[in-house]
C-alpha cells in the first residue's frame, strides 16, 4: 500500500477574448505571485501551474480558512497561433496571456486597382 499523497488542483477560471491581432486569456490566480507560477508551451499545449501559499506570522492560528492551493489548467494550441511569441503578464492575481496568431490566419485587406 503506497503512503503517497495525491495532489489536488484547483482549475481557474479564464476569460479568452480573440481579436484579428491574438487570442488573449486571462485566468484567475489568486495569491499566486510571479515566483509560484509556470507557464509551458509543448506539444501544441499551452499549460498553467500555479501555486499559493498561505503564510501565518508567527502568532497561533486560532481559523484556517484560506490554504495552499495549487492552479493547474492545459489549453490546446490550434495551428493558427504562434507559441513562440506569447507574452504574459500578471497582475492583481490575473495572469494574462497573449497569443500572437499567426499571418496567415490574420484578416487581411485587398484593394481593388
Amino acid at each position: 500500500m503506497s503512503t503517497a499523497t495525491k495532489e489536488c488542483f484547483i482549475t481557474p477560471r479564464v476569460n479568452i477574448v480573440e481579436d484579428d491581432q491574438n487570442v488573449q486569456i486571462e485566468a484567475e490566480l489568486p495569491g499566486v505571485t510571479k515566483t509560484g507560477l509556470e507557464i509551458e508551451v509543448c506539444d501544441g499545449e499551452l499549460t498553467l501551474k500555479g501555486h499559493r501559499q498561505v503564510r501565518t506570522n508567527n502568532g497561533a492560528l486560532r481559523l484556517a480558512e484560506r490554504a495552499d492551493a495549487g492552479y493547474w489548467r492545459v489549453f490546446t494550441l490550434g495551428k493558427g497561433v504562434q507559441p513562440d511569441k506569447i507574452t504574459a503578464e500578471m497582475n492583481d492575481g490575473i495572469l494574462k496571456l497573449t497569443v500572437p496568431k499567426a499571418e496567415h490566419v490574420k484578416p487581411r485587406v485587398i484593394n481593388v486597382n
